[in-house]
């Protein structure tokens, strides 16, 4: 359904930078689209503030509008010719907005003083064909939770810093109604294994799907293993399952991957977590790039726009945001600026954001994602071999999804 309204979009002809929506544009005012939760969103509308105190006669509307509705709002937006200058949008989706030039571009040239100031796994998850689109605003990566009740009765004292370790650890903990892991299926959260193997995701054109690589094989060989043949893994990427976040809570699972949008609330709950870097494989420790970007739709306010997306990646301001959110910040001037007390698990984060391999965009990520999910969990039952799956998925993506793009 939405790749027929893009096409349907497309067909009128509107995807285009001359959609002005509201009319001439005033260079002294952004309308911005955000889809923040209301703590993050109190914290934004102080960003606003300061930046109009200043920049004197400028104005700015802020419009909220719910995360999972923003695509469609944005669709339809476009369909009516009323889009805002700034939209707040999930990584996955900027390249579809690029590829049908319904964004604006930003040459290197107009950051080439921040660029190499920003967390380059969070930057390059928005570069398509040449050009960034918009900036990173918020971004994150997962790491490994642990039990440290659990780990200290089993006699581990510290978490895995390698897959073997991770196995042998593994066995310790579980013992039939305790089990080591929880994992979910999903191609995201399988790039830690992949990408800790050295395996690439797609060819530098973007033309050819790679995760069929001896490493890919290998890596989602350990993956399956861990399910199938050391039984270490509870099943929690089954339909019905218990999920590892909950599985984590009540102490089912002693180890599941997650981010830092679950300390506040494992910590509110009391649950003995600890924190580590995902173990480390032949290449080293790895994750995946996750996030949004505010991204620009008009010519007449870009200038304005930048500007504004420029203050929120100064260090001063990426650190408020860090900080107050306990979030991690994406210019590295902050990390020095951050409060360790106040957060004493956001170090880690910020060290594994460093292991990052950003995901290169492309306008039909999302099919590429359920394509591979259908074929993992195939191995993840039986089914299929990991190298039989990894094949398969990979020739569905080369030829139905990657070809016809091209």
């Amino acid at each position: 359904m939405e790749k027929l309204a893009l096409i349907t979009l497309l067909g009128f002809g509107i995807f285009t930078m001359s959609c002005s929506g509201r009319g001439a544009r005033q260079a002294n005012k952004l309308v911005i689209w955000e889809s923040y939760n209301d703590e993050e969103h109190k914290i934004f509308m102080d960003i606003v503030e300061r930046f109009k105190k200043e920049n004197p006669g400028t104005e700015i509307e802020v419009q909220r509008i719910p995360f999972d509705g923003m695509e469609q709002k944005i669709l339809t937006g476009l369909a009516a010719k009323s889009v805002p200058d700034i939209a707040r949008v999930d990584y996955a989706f900027v390249a579809k907005l690029a590829s049908k030039n319904a964004i604006l571009p930003i040459e290197e040239s107009e950051i080439a003083d921040i660029k190499d100031h920003l967390l380059k796994a969070a930057l390059y998850s928005n570069y398509y064909l040449g050009n960034f689109y918009g900036l990173p605003d918020q971004s994150t990566c997962i790491a490994l939770f642990y039990n440290k009740k659990i780990f200290s009765e089993k006699g581990i004292k510290e978490p895995p810093k390698t897959w073997e370790a991770f196995i042998e650890a593994g066995k310790k903990i579980t013992d039939g109604e305790i089990f080591a892991f929880g994992m979910n299926n999903s191609l995201w959260w399988t790039f830690p294994f992949f990408f800790s193997y050295g395996a690439k995701f797609l060819s530098e054109d973007g033309k050819t799907c790679l995760l069929n690589s001896p490493e890919a094989i290998e890596a989602f060989t350990l993956k399956v293993d861990l399910y199938r043949k050391y039984k270490i893994e509870g099943g929690a990427w089954q339909a019905g399952a218990i999920n590892p976040d909950a599985g984590f809570r009540n102490g089912k699972y002693a180890m599941i991957f997650s981010g830092p949008w679950a300390i506040k609330s494992l910590t509110e709950a009391n649950i003995p977590f600890g924190v580590a870097l995902i173990p480390e494989g032949p290449t080293g420790s790895a994750t995946t790039v996750g996030g949004t970007n505010m991204v620009l739709f008009h010519k007449e306010t870009k200038d304005l726009g930048l500007k504004f997306l420029r203050f929120i990646l100064s260090p001063e301001i990426q650190a408020y945001w860090a900080n107050e959110l306990g979030q991690i910040p994406i210019r590295e001037e902050a990390i020095t600026l951050v409060d360790t007390t106040k957060h004493p698990y956001l170090m880690t984060f910020i060290t594994q954001m460093q292991y990052a391999t950003p995901r290169p965009p492309h306008p039909n990520y999302t099919e590429i994602e359920l394509t591979f999910n259908s074929e993992m969990e195939a191995a993840l039952a039986g089914q299929k071999s990991p190298e039989q799956a990894l094949n398969d998925a990979v020739k569905k993506v080369n030829e139905r999804v990657l070809k016809e793009e091209y």
